[in-house]
């Protein structure tokens, strides 16, 4: 169990992760008991969309807490093996991940857990907004503080992945965005007015689950 000087908060995209939902809440909870869970779930068929619903995330709960940890619900911190002391800048956490082999698995890696303030996710106007399906929000989001000169932290940190298939590669329109994903975040620096200003969406309703907060959303 984790005993911090600041609040703390979760900020966790879901959608069709029962299983995962049912790990990553008692976990978080028993590791973090002051910290508040928000799960940003997306409602409807449309693509999944990563980096928006965390700033709808980040939105809805920014001025509830000191720092965020921008989620995936299927990397579960390992007590005592992971640092979660108040973040001076941008700092990405999940450095040592099972699935990687407990190594990064390129040097730009900017995904899995990213623990950062109001004022950093602000600094860059947080994630591009339209990285549909698959790849490329967490590197643009990288990108976007190397672009304006702002430190970025790597801590060590160990994370277990909990198991999940990985579909891109067998679905065609999948592979089809996160081809068009590459080619923009390739050939485009970060468009920094396309972010939390300008992030269109609707929340349906807000469900107090007792050990989280459920924001359900459309877009």
């Amino acid at each position: 169990m984790y005993v911090l000087d600041y609040k703390l908060a979760f900020i966790v995209p879901y959608r069709n992760r029962e299983q995962h939902l049912r790990q990553f809440v008692p976990h978080y909870r028993r590791l973090f008991p002051d910290a508040d869970i928000y799960i940003v779930h997306q409602l409807g068929e449309g693509p999944f969309n990563r980096g928006k619903l965390l700033n709808i995330g980040f939105l809805y709960a920014e001025n509830k807490a000191d720092a965020f940890d921008l989620s995936d619900i299927d990397m579960l911190a390992v007590d005592g093996h992971v640092d979660y002391s108040f973040p001076s800048c941008v700092t990405h956490m999940a450095s040592a991940a099972s699935q990687y082999n407990y190594t990064m698995p390129y040097p730009g890696y900017f995904s899995g857990h990213v623990l950062l303030t109001a004022t950093h996710m602000r600094s860059v106007n947080g994630f591009y907004n339209d990285y549909p399906g698959y790849g490329c929000e967490d590197d643009c989001f990288y990108k976007s503080f190397l672009e304006k000169g702002l430190p970025v932290e790597r801590r060590y940190g160990r994370y277990e992945s909990l198991p999940h298939e990985r579909v891109v590669d067998k679905d065609a329109s999948l592979m089809e965005m996160f081809n068009r994903n590459w080619e923009k975040f390739q050939k485009r620096p970060r468009d920094c007015y396309n972010g939390l200003s300008s992030c269109e969406y609707e929340i349906r309703q807000v469900l107090d689950q007792g050990d989280y907060i459920q924001i359900d959303v459309a877009f």
